[in-house]
């Protein structure tokens, strides 16, 4: 009940920040998720922060996901309707609480823009975004992908998503003590934070409504970045926790970014 609240409350919560903030429709949204042993990512994060963790087998795991989409009609909507902007886009993330108010939130280790406005994010907030080139193939009729293929190249790394539907509702997954909470935790995180230095992070923040996901299953996946940072090796990337996807999704992005300073850490920038 009480994800389901939270969850109920930050649909309800569409707030502006700035005339920077951004609306856009996103398309082939997808949410893959891997289960990582927490002493493979445990250093990574810093404190208030904790990772979001389940016990299988008597091991503790977080998950990390990679989350692709493309931005249809990326737009400064609060300055004017236009120009419009389309571009591929993939973040790399894992699930954390913070601990100061307990709330569940978004860790940021990367994201891949297929735009050369990627410049901006990384040049003049610090954030963890590199250029990438796109190339893709979507086949498919109302919710259903008999095919959803994106390959991407980038200096944060490359990436080989081949995933389609089954046709099946989303169950509860490995880890999650009901719906409610996995939809909370896994599908709607709407603050998200990242690394800027040992002392100092970003944080921004992102609304949307409930996302109708459904699931999906796993052709062929890499992503180097994960691979990097020695979370999954090449073959474990085909045996994803699990792939969720949805064709169109509205988001908002609360622009610019702060910065959190007064951070306890010795995590290095990615």
């Amino acid at each position: 009940m009480e994800s389901q609240l939270n969850t109920e409350q930050r649909v309800q919560n569409r707030v502006t920040r700035s005339y920077l903030d951004v609306n856009t429709q996103l398309e082939h949204f997808a949410i893959i998720s891997y289960k990582v042993p927490l002493h493979k990512i445990a250093h990574l994060i810093p404190k208030p922060f904790k990772l979001w963790t389940y016990t299988e087998n008597g091991e503790e795991y977080a998950l990390v996901s990679a989350v692709p989409f493309k931005d249809k009609d990326f737009s400064f909507y609060r300055i004017s309707r236009f120009p419009k902007f389309k571009f591929f886009q993939t973040n790399f993330r894992t699930y954390i609480i913070d601990q100061r108010d307990n709330s569940h939130c978004a860790w940021f280790f990367a994201t891949t823009l297929g735009s050369i406005t990627s410049i901006i994010p990384e040049k003049v907030w610090k954030m963890p975004w590199k250029f990438a080139t796109y190339t893709s193939s979507f086949k498919k009729k109302n919710d259903f992908y008999s095919e959803y293929k994106i390959d991407f190249k980038s200096k944060m790394g490359d990436g080989k998503i081949d995933i389609k539907s089954t046709g099946e509702e989303v169950k509860l997954l490995e880890g999650f003590k009901n719906m409610e909470e996995q939809i909370h935790i896994l599908t709607h995180p709407v603050v998200g934070y990242y690394i800027i230095s040992n002392k100092e992070l970003g944080t921004y923040e992102i609304w949307h409504p409930r996302i109708d996901v459904k699931e999906g299953k796993a052709t062929q996946l890499y992503f180097e970045l994960f691979e990097q940072l020695g979370f999954l090796s090449k073959e474990e990337m085909n045996t994803p926790h699990s792939v969720l996807i949805t064709p169109n999704i509205e988001f908002d992005i609360l622009l610019p970014p702060r910065r959190v300073s007064n951070i306890d850490s010795d995590i290095f920038n990615i």
